[in-house]
């Protein structure tokens, strides 16, 4: 166990669009076109503007190199001496789509799809354009994501070792509670529904559902079963300024085994402040109540009754499109019925993810990996001691670390594998946790 333990602990500690522009960029590939080679197809459409395959080869080379704008120009100038061009109205319908003026991408494909003779794979390709218009314009947008894995712990139950304290005198745990390893297996499913408010300012109302269920092989009597709902406005200060503020009403309901465990409501908010195209600031505030179950194997659970203010200040920097790192500090204060439930927490988190180009492609074409590692310490102080194990106050310090690798297998599914580690030291051995876990499994995307 140890040997397995300390493996996967140093194997932690070791890790650290879509649909193609068109065929003009397509060419791209073959031999990308320089600022010279587009001076000089300029010079040949001044030289003949109503040459029309030089209007084409100028706005070929334009889009090739990024400059939408002039490519549209061009396009739109064809035109003007022959209306009756379905291939270019295609182009500028996939250029202003790119351009993200989403309408006018509408209004080409639309007139391209008029011409009676348009091939099927030129249809096929602009409905394709039209389905993400319509997604992209309609005023509710949903996503949706689900997982399922398998997970093994070596602490399935977070339970400290055999030696604790019973009032301040040494005693063995009986081992019916002592710490145990376990397997289990899990799904957890997310959706995201966006509803567009309309207006210059993009304000929009986001609600997420998440849900969470697991079965341990061995210790059925910790199957979880979570449901958590969060919605509220998203609101832009300034448009251009890229500030915007979420205040929000969120809920969740828990239950362990076949029993209810927890249920809270509560509200928050959060502000998001960018404060350059690689460097964002964010933070929230939420504050919840919280009311536990009792049952016949939890009967004292109605102790944690309360509530709880928790806060966190996040800085998110990338440096590029393939790196992401957030580095975060967070505070938590949880009010219980009893004062020995009763805490304060400060503490930092430490999140990075990767994209490389896929060492082993699973999927048709190219794709790329992602690995991500997340880190957390804490700090806690309770208010009281708890009477029943010592008159000495419980302190304690938490770290949790976890590396996760996501490969796609196709445009919305992927496989995904990780590890993670969970250390709590305390002032008292009741309370100290060691756990190592490895999972893997299949997510979907939509």
């Amino acid at each position: 166990y140890m040997t397995l333990q300390s493996f996967f602990r140093r194997t932690l500690l070791g890790l650290v669009g879509g649909i193609a522009l068109s065929c003009m960029s397509a060419q791209a590939d073959e031999a990308k076109p320089s600022e010279a080679d587009l001076d000089r197809a300029f010079a040949t459409v001044i030289a003949d503007p109503s040459n029309l395959d030089a209007s084409f080869e100028y706005a070929r080379i334009a889009a090739v190199l990024g400059d939408f704008e002039a490519a549209v120009s061009s396009l739109e100038r064809m035109l003007i001496y022959n209306p009756n061009l379905p291939r270019v109205h295609v182009e500028l319908g996939v250029l202003y789509f790119r351009l993200r003026s989403l309408e006018a991408a509408r209004s080409y494909f639309d007139q391209a799809l008029a011409y009676p003779d348009v091939p099927d794979v030129v249809r096929e390709r602009v409905n394709l354009y039209l389905k993400q218009i319509e997604k992209a314009t309609s005023k509710h947008r949903f996503t949706f994501s689900v997982s399922g894995g398998v997970r093994y712990q070596t602490n399935a139950n977070a339970a400290p070792g055999r030696d604790i304290l019973v009032i301040d005198l040494p005693a063995q745990l009986d081992p019916e509670f002592q710490e145990a390893a376990d397997t289990n297996v899990f799904v957890s499913g997310r959706m995201r529904h966006h509803y567009d408010f309309g207006g210059q300012r993009s304000d929009l109302l986001e609600t997420n559902i998440s849900v969470y269920g697991s079965h341990q092989y061995e210790l059925e009597n910790i199957d979880v079963a979570y449901f958590e709902m969060e919605t509220g406005p998203i609101l832009h200060l300034a448009k251009s300024s890229g500030i915007t503020v979420r205040p929000f009403l969120t809920g969740s309901f828990l239950m362990l085994s076949e029993d209810p465990y927890q249920g809270s409501v509560g509200v928050g908010g959060t502000l998001t402040v960018p404060l350059s195209k690689q460097v964002t600031l964010d933070a929230e505030m939420k504050a919840k109540a919280s009311d536990y179950y009792t049952s016949s194997v939890r009967p004292s659970a109605s102790n944690l009754d309360g509530r709880e203010l928790s806060g966190e200040v996040g800085i998110g920097f990338v440096p590029r499109n393939d790196i992401r790192i957030r580095a975060a500090m967070l505070g938590r204060n949880v009010k219980a019925r009893v004062e020995y439930q009763s805490y304060g927490e400060i503490g930092v988190s430490l999140s990075a993810s990767v994209d490389v180009p896929a060492p082993i492609n699973l999927t048709k074409g190219a794709s790329v990996w992602t690995f991500s590692l997340n880190t957390r310490g804490a700090s806690r102080t309770y208010s009281a001691a708890n009477p029943v194990v010592s008159a000495t106050v419980r302190e304690e310090h938490e770290f949790r670390a976890d590396a996760q690798i996501y490969a796609p297998v196709s445009t919305h599914v992927g496989v995904f594998a990780g590890v993670g580690w969970r250390d709590v030291r305390s002032n008292l051995p009741n309370y100290e946790i060691d756990n190592v876990s490895v999972m893997g499994g299949l997510s979907a995307r939509f």
